[in-house]
């Protein structure tokens, strides 16, 4: 989006780097299904790009940089698990829910400033606002909202988690200080004037509906319900923070053009994929679509939507039908799959974060973006899916802590 800081996104690819060639050369990552079915698509897609660069002259570093956002964060799946152990799933939990009160602090700021504001400034000089007003979109300066809807919605996630369990396991012993995070990071969604975002919430908030019939404890279903008594609260804040803010997020859910459009990008997320793109064997080339392929073009943002918004259907229309079919139903049979196996692991006992978690990712995964902006979605969201893994080899219902080199014993 910002082509002068965009290189800095690959920043964090290093110590990604770093604990591949590690977990390589250690062996500590999981043997498994996952791991096998990982290593046939990305064979698959890497020769269908090879194919794209002899057969129609697809560019190499648009190649490249499409294979980097399609496959470098997938071997996070089978590494990254065996990282969260308890311990460090509840420091996540922690810190990314302590981190939404300034953060929290940060969005009231910019939705109360300018645009112009200098806590609104950006690389490319005002934030990004609201289509027809002149309100920031919260947090614009962090490229749009992308990143921070994908934070926003995890964070939710563990909100709601934390509030499924009895006190005796929680994180937060602090009652008190779990109602001000709770309250801190709807806050941050409800103020960003992102449909995406607060989308991203609410899917969390309907998992963790979900979690607590699974649990099947009435304590967890009136806490959540609690919490649902609550985002009224939070949306009558939104207002005194910001009317003009509340004005035009109330248009975007309820104006009959915002209500039509969202209508359309339904439709298009959910079916799109394989209704809309042309029959093509060999596709417009892995990365075409990636904005990041085409930094120092003036018309790198126009690239995506020359091919489409939706990210699956862009994959589609990038890999070739056959490919690119192949991707996306292996894509979101994951997804889903990934639901039902938190919904069992939650119905065992373990921690009922998950299956907010995997609302969330579901959401974010099928409707969202996760190849053309991959440092900033893909990444985030294979982190989310490695704290679910972590809490099926680490269940925090059966020992306090368990040892990852034992587990390596075993497979999944």
């Amino acid at each position: 989006m910002f082509p002068s800081v965009s290189a800095f996104y690959l920043l964090q690819d290093i110590p990604l780097v770093l604990a591949y060639f590690y977990a390589l050369w250690s062996g500590l990552f999981t043997r498994s299904y996952l791991m096998l079915y990982t290593i046939l698509l990305s064979t698959v897609i890497t020769l269908q790009t090879l194919f794209q660069i002899v057969y129609s002259g697809l560019d190499t570093f648009v190649a490249v940089v499409g294979l980097h956002n399609y496959l470098f964060y997938l071997p996070s799946l089978f590494i990254f698990p065996l990282c969260f152990t308890l311990k460090y799933r509840r420091n996540f939990v922690w810190w990314n829910l302590i981190l939404s009160l300034p953060m929290c602090l940060l969005a009231i700021a910019q939705a109360m400033s300018p645009k112009s504001a200098f806590v609104n400034r950006s690389s490319e000089g005002e934030a990004f606002g609201v289509p027809g007003a002149e309100v920031a979109r919260v947090s614009g300066t962090f490229n749009f909202t992308v990143f921070y809807g994908v934070w926003v919605g995890l964070a939710v996630a563990l909100c709601m988690g934390e509030w499924l369990l009895p006190k005796e396991r929680r994180v937060f012993k602090n009652q008190w200080l779990l109602i001000l995070c709770t309250f801190a990071v709807n806050i941050c969604h409800l103020v960003s004037a992102s449909r995406a975002a607060i989308a991203l919430a609410a899917a969390s908030i309907f998992g963790a509906m979900v979690a607590s019939i699974v649990l099947g404890s009435t304590r967890a279903l009136l806490a959540i319900a609690g919490m649902c008594f609550l985002l009224p609260v939070a949306v009558g804040m939104t207002y005194v923070i910001s009317p003009a803010e509340f004005t035009i997020i109330l248009e975007r859910f309820t104006g009959e053009r915002y209500v039509d459009d969202s209508k359309s990008r339904l439709q298009d997320g959910l079916i799109g994929f394989a209704t809309l793109p042309k029959f093509s064997l060999v596709g417009a080339g892995v990365g075409m679509g990636v904005d990041a392929s085409h930094v120092g073009n003036a018309d790198t943002y126009n690239f995506t939507y020359a091919l489409s918004e939706n990210d699956m259907t862009r994959t589609v229309v990038e890999l070739g039908t056959p490919v690119g079919l192949f991707y996306t139903l292996t894509r979101i049979a994951f997804l889903v799959g990934m639901v039902f196996f938190a919904a069992r692991m939650v119905r065992n006992g373990s921690s009922p974060h998950v299956l907010p978690l995997s609302f969330f990712l579901l959401a974010q995964g099928y409707q969202g973006d996760l190849t053309r902006a991959a440092t900033m979605t893909g990444s985030q969201v294979m982190i989310g899916y490695a704290f679910i893994l972590g809490a099926y080899y680490y269940p925090d219902n059966t020992s306090p802590e368990a040892d990852a080199g034992n587990f390596l014993t075993r497979s999944v």
